[in-house]
């Protein structure tokens, strides 16, 4: 009976076989069994302690339950329950444990079998089965001695290795549950894991390397430990043909023995070419039938851009995996993952973080950093402010110091006995100790809105704490003073700004050629310090320009060439002309129309474009001849040329006068640097009426260069 146990839990036998003989019970049970481990052995004992079961107390609950006989029984009897309790615990030590059975495996054992009198007590009490059956269990598992040695390791980076057990993510329980299930899955077992650069990809696969390292999964998972695997460092150092293959199947070998390595590949797509020079083979065709006949594990991670691009395209590749889609957070979550960061940085940085800079840091990341995900973007702004905040608060580190020298001066001074300047001193060192202590005081470091928006001022590269009206009066004077008889428009420019909006604002410049349209759209970005961008509609006459300002389809072709919008993408704070616009097709003005009224549009990689801190500036001659103003009361006015729609999603609309020749005059004898020169017939040859200033202008230009030369 005892030949597969060691001294301690054939003593416990015996032990039970005793307690049954004192308690004049005819037969030795489960109950018994339970109070000889509760006695022989401290750690099961510490363990049921927690829920105020002992020794005495479950020795009290038996009898009451059960009762004693009146005369002593000399002979030990095992139930039918304690027998199978012993072969359970029998196969758990042929198992586990090399055959040798153990205290840990009894008591298991016992709670695995879920009945017999001594699960009956332990009801009684209130004990919570489940989790003390999980708890032993875990501690029942051998020690994973793993082989650093190996390639995988040498390459790849261990994530399990510096992860603490609080450090867990908030709100994505449901996309780590997908992962587990994949995983677990017979076949098909490689999750994919594809969203916006910023969601936290790369996040919930350490989330879930936590839960494998705290046995916080499904037990088949509790050997796993997943090792991120760059392609960089895979092709790294690959000078000849043939390493890369050799280099990737060691791994891949190291993977099937081990059988508890879990490969993290993050920018998975890169593998689809990695290694694939010519006459050689990609990284994805080496790994495409291990990861048919489920021999190895991988997780991947891609954004959906290139995963079209790369991994769509290869379907043999793309069926190996089971894609899970990570959203943006939204507001609520977002909150609730603030509320998990803010700690870590109040202790990193020693500030204090309110509700209230939760709400400001929500708000401006959203408005200014609108071309990045959530909660990357936030807590990066997060990061940035707190730094900013400490490097400004360097006077603690200052007063230190100086401090410091006061003190020793001092001493010098003592020394030498130059008691006057000692004491001078003294007074000195008083008064910085009194302002360290004014400092110290301060215990954290407070954040307001001001700091927030200082930093998002040098991570956008545009003013957003600047005076308003001191800016409108610096536009309105630079127009003035570039801009001839267009006082009226430019005042109307200047009032109907609203720089607060949160939306694109559009204005649609009317007038004839040589007026000023473009002169002051060039102004406006100049004094606003925005990106200027010229989109000549003259070049966006047929259905197919559409794709010069939102990229090429992937129907067309692998084309990654630039695109106009993917400027407003890398800096969103622009100015836009878009000239003649009369002259674009109409799938074209359909594009504008979202523009104008959305503030974004969607290019052909599926990405938004947010236009919500430009300036969209139209520029039209198709009214030039009109005798009238235009405004919106004017709607009716030449419909064949633009519709009702599109007109109705202009904000402002802006008609420049002509060119008059009084208005030449004026400035012909500010820029004519020889007024001997028949004026008369230069405003002749300019033909302003037909051309407008801009022929005037190139006169002047002329005529000044002529009288340069004859003056040399």
């Amino acid at each position: 009976m005892f030949q597969n146990y060691g001294y301690e839990v054939a003593n416990i036998l015996k032990d039970a076989e005793k307690i049954r003989y004192q308690l004049k019970h005819p037969y030795v049970g489960t109950e018994h069994l339970f109070l000889s481990l509760l006695r022989n052995d401290q750690e099961i004992a510490d363990c049921f302690a927690l829920y105020d079961v002992t020794y005495d107390n479950f020795k009290d609950e038996l009898l009451a339950l059960v009762g004693q006989a009146s005369a002593y029984q000399d002979f030990n009897l095992y139930t039918p329950m304690l027998r199978k309790v012993l072969e359970q615990a029998n196969a758990m030590g042929s198992e586990m444990n090399k055959g040798k059975v153990t205290a840990t495996m009894l008591t298991l054992a016992i709670l695995e079998e879920g009945e017999g009198v001594a699960i009956r007590i332990l009801m009684h009490f209130d004990v919570p089965l489940d989790e003390i059956y999980l708890t032993l269990k875990q501690k029942l598992l051998p020690k994973n001695k793993r082989n650093r040695n190996l390639e995988v390791y040498k390459i790849g980076v261990s994530l399990s290795q510096n992860i603490l057990k609080e450090k867990t993510i908030v709100g994505r329980d449901k996309e780590v549950s997908l992962m587990i299930e994949t995983l677990l899955r017979r076949q098909k077992n490689n999750p994919l894991l594809i969203g916006k650069a910023g969601v936290g990809k790369t996040a919930l696969v350490e989330e879930l390397a936590r839960r494998i390292k705290y046995h916080e999964v499904p037990e088949e998972l509790f050997d796993y430990e997943i090792v991120l695997l760059e392609m960089g460092a895979l092709v790294a150092g690959t000078k000849y043909r043939g390493e890369f293959e050799e280099r990737l199947n060691k791994i891949i070998k190291e993977v099937r023995q081990e059988k508890n390595i879990i490969l993290f590949i993050d920018e998975i797509h890169s593998m689809v070419n990695a290694g694939g020079a010519e006459g050689a083979i990609s990284a994805g065709d080496i790994l495409k039938p291990y990861l048919a006949r489920g021999e190895i594990k991988v997780i991947g991670a891609t954004t959906l851009q290139e995963y079209h691009e790369f991994l769509e395209c290869d379907k043999a590749l793309d069926r190996r995996f089971e894609k899970i889609m990570l959203n943006e957070p939204d507001e609520d979550m977002m909150k609730e993952i603030l509320d998990a960061v803010f700690p870590g940085y109040e202790k990193y940085y020693h500030v204090c973080l309110t509700e209230e800079n939760k709400q400001s840091f929500l708000k401006y990341s959203k408005s200014y950093l609108f071309h990045k995900c959530n909660p990357d973007k936030t807590i990066d702004l997060i990061d940035s402010v707190c730094a900013r905040k400490k490097v400004k608060n360097i006077s603690l580190n200052y007063s230190g110091n100086v401090l410091e020298k006061i003190q020793k001066k001092k001493e010098r001074s003592l020394k030498k006995g130059n008691y006057k300047e000692a004491l001078q001193e003294a007074q000195d060192e008083n008064k910085w100790k009194q302002e360290l202590k004014k400092i110290n005081n301060k215990t954290y470091l407070t954040i307001d809105d001001a700091d927030i928006l200082e930093v998002l001022e040098n991570k956008t590269n545009f003013w957003i704490q600047k005076d308003e009206k001191k800016l409108l009066k610096e536009l309105e004077e630079k127009l003035k003073s570039s801009l001839f008889g267009q006082n009226e428009v430019i005042e109307n420019l200047v009032h109907s700004l609203n720089l607060q909006e949160e939306k694109s604002m559009s204005f649609f410049l009317l007038g004839g050629s040589g007026v000023g349209k473009t002169e002051t759209v060039k102004i406006f970005s100049e004094v606003m310090k925005t990106l200027f961008i010229r989109i000549d509609m003259s070049e966006y006459n047929t259905p197919e320009s559409i794709y010069k300002l939102i990229g090429t389809p992937y129907v067309y072709g692998k084309n990654h060439n630039g695109f106009v919008f993917q400027q407003v993408m890398e800096k969103p704070y622009v100015t836009i002309l878009f000239d003649e616009i009369e002259k674009a097709h109409p799938k074209v003005l359909n594009l504008l129309l979202q523009i104008l009224d959305e503030s974004f549009v969607t290019n052909s990689f599926g990405e938004k474009i947010y236009f919500n801190h430009s300036f969209i500036f139209l520029t039209s001659n198709a009214l030039a001849k009109e005798t009238i103003g235009f405004s919106k009361k004017d709607m009716a006015v030449d419909l064949n040329v633009f519709s009702k729609e599109f007109l109705g999603r202009i904000d402002v609309f802006l008609t420049y006068n002509k060119i008059t020749k009084d208005v030449a005059l004026k400035y012909i004898k500010q820029n004519l640097k020889n007024l001997d020169i028949d004026v008369e017939a230069l405003l002749l040859k300019a033909e302003i009426e037909k051309y407008g200033m801009r022929n005037l202008k190139n006169q002047i230009e002329r005529a000044n260069k002529k009288n340069s030369l004859l003056n040399n």
